[in-house]
């Protein structure tokens, strides 16, 4: 049996700086063969992307600001909720990981470095 895993983990700069402008801290949350799905008619957002993946490169990249995502827990539980804004965001950024993608194939625009954005404040 194959399995696709992600982990996702976000904790908050105490200062408040931090990288997306809808960012969320998140508990550690493990999901065993994730599925998202598009809900019809959902926004989406562009902002800009990095990855540890590509060190110091970013661009921006369009995703959709909420979708209803299915996995399982390390237990096995099924799972089955809508997320929004930057959860959905890092979902799908990690989703297309296990597809092979990488952000930089869906950077719209010219790429940036993570320094050129801090310094000019490039948020969204």
């Amino acid at each position: 049996m194959d399995l696709r895993i992600i982990a996702i983990k976000v904790k908050l700069n105490e200062n408040g700086n931090n990288s997306y402008k809808d960012m969320e801290e998140i508990p550690l949350t493990v999901m065993i063969n994730p599925r998202l799905k598009i809900i019809n008619g959902a926004d989406t957002d562009l902002q800009y992307e990095a990855c540890a993946s590509v060190p110091e490169i970013t661009g921006k990249v369009k995703r959709y600001k909420s979708i209803f995502l299915e996995y399982y827990t390390e237990k096995g539980t099924k799972v089955q909720r809508v997320v929004n804004g930057y959860f959905a965001r890092l979902v799908q950024h990690e989703v297309d990981h296990l597809d092979g993608i990488v952000f930089l194939d869906k950077v719209e625009g010219k790429f940036a470095t993570k320094n050129m954005v801090k310094k000019f404040n490039l948020k969204g």
